[in-house]
Formats: C-alpha cells, structure tokens, sequence
C-alpha cells in the first residue's frame, strides 16, 4: 500500500497520525513523485492531527529530535518518509533509546542527519554575497538538500541591518532578508547585475588572491579534498582555475 500526501511536513504529519498502524508496512511518497501500480490512497493534511504528532515528538521524545525530523524531511533523501515514519513510530514505542540503536531506520535516520548538517555547515562557511543593484546583497547555492530555512537565521542574526537575498537555484527559490526580517519566495529567475563598487572589489580580492599564491606550492588535489569543486562556482578567485 502506498500512501501519498502533498508534500508538506504537516501533511507527513498527518499520514503518521491516521497510518499509524501501517508504518512499517506501506510507503510513503509526495502526490505524483512517480507513476506506480500499486494500490494506493491519498491522506488529506489536517492541521489539528499533524499538530497532535509534532506536540507528542516534542513531550515524549524531545525538541532536539523533532528538529531532526525536520531536517530530514528537508532532505533529498528519497526514503525520508519512511525513516521518519518509521523512527517516529518506534521511539515513541521504544523510548529515546532507539534513536541509537542498530536498527535500520534509526541508523538511516542518523545518516541524513549527519549529511544535512554537513551540507548546511559547509554553505554557513562558504556562502560569499556580492552587492547588486539597490545595494542588495546576493548569495548563490546550489544545495543539495533544502538547507535554506537553516541557512539563513545564521547569516540574519549575522547581518540584522543588511538587506540580502539567498537564491537556491536547484529549487527556484530565495529567501528575502531585510531590517531583521525574512521569508521565503519562489523564482522564476536571478538576474543579480553586480554594482560598481562590487566590481572593484571582486577585481581587488582575485588579484590579492592570486598575488599571495605561490604556484610551485599549489596542491590541487588537496585543494579539491578541503572544498570540493561543487562549493567553486560561485567564488571568484576560483572562476579561472581549471
């Protein structure tokens, strides 16, 4: 049996809540994710059950565990229902202790845990604006999982007096901060067109970056283990370097 639900964490929450009995036994997938031909039933979102799954998570097993729930959900992984599903289920059954156990779900659990934080502490440390027109400030990314509801509360308590925008072009979406503020849009398209003094700058920092480079030292091999190249593509000194 599959179960399908449209996409949104309350509406997971809510398969939980009404499936609770199926966990385990069925799958769990975003309403048109893929053509099956297996029987299948689509779980309306309600708001009251979904808020009842997240306010036991919370009391029984903890806010430290309900947030990596949702960075699972967050994800890219393509069986997070079914770990989260799964690992809710059980530790409510189980108790704290299963989040640490060897069983499937929890050590799946852990890893995408682990890979979306790994993700989202990278971008907070290479994430580089550049000032565009109207004096905003612009970030590009590429993620992999949808680290942007993460990713920007670090750089707003960061620059609360700044405006800026980060564009997550995977997903065609940005996240639109200004005077302490914040929220996520949809995309079509970024056409950031860098501002003068951005210009002069970007020249200065390649050309400072180049000069204190010694090329007999230079170990790319080391340099693609410390960053990988997918973190390149949007910081300057590295836009010529093959």
């Amino acid at each position: 049996m599959i179960y399908n639900y449209d996409g949104t964490f309350d509406g997971l929450m809510t398969v939980i809540f009404e499936k609770y009995k199926d966990i385990g036994k069925c799958e769990i997938s975003k309403e048109n994710d893929q053509v099956n031909f297996l029987e299948s039933e689509f779980v309306e979102t309600n708001l009251v059950e979904a808020q009842r799954v997240i306010t036991s998570i919370r009391d029984n097993i903890g806010d430290e565990f309900f947030s990596d729930t949702y960075k699972v959900f967050k994800s890219n992984n393509a069986k997070k229902e079914e770990v989260i599903a799964v690992t809710v289920k059980s530790s409510l059954i189980y108790g704290r202790i299963y989040l640490g156990s060897s069983k499937k779900a929890a050590v799946e659990f852990r890893k995408i845990v682990k890979n979306y934080n790994h993700e989202l502490h990278a971008y907070m440390g290479l994430v580089r604006f550049r000032e565009i027109q109207e004096n905003y400030l612009l970030a590009e990314l590429e993620p992999i999982n949808d680290i942007l509801e993460h990713l920007t509360p670090h750089f707003l308590s960061r620059m609360p007096n700044e405006k800026f925008i980060i564009c997550d072009k995977n997903r065609k979406k940005a996240s639109l901060c200004e005077k302490g503020s914040w929220e996520i849009v949809e995309i079509l398209e970024m056409n950031g067109v860098d501002s003068r003094d951005e210009e002069i700058f970007k020249d200065a920092w390649v050309g400072f970056y180049n000069a204190i480079g010694i090329n007999e030292r230079k170990n790319h091999k080391l340099m693609v283990s410390n960053m990988p190249k997918k973190y390149w593509k949007y910081l300057p000194e590295k836009n010529d370097f093959s």
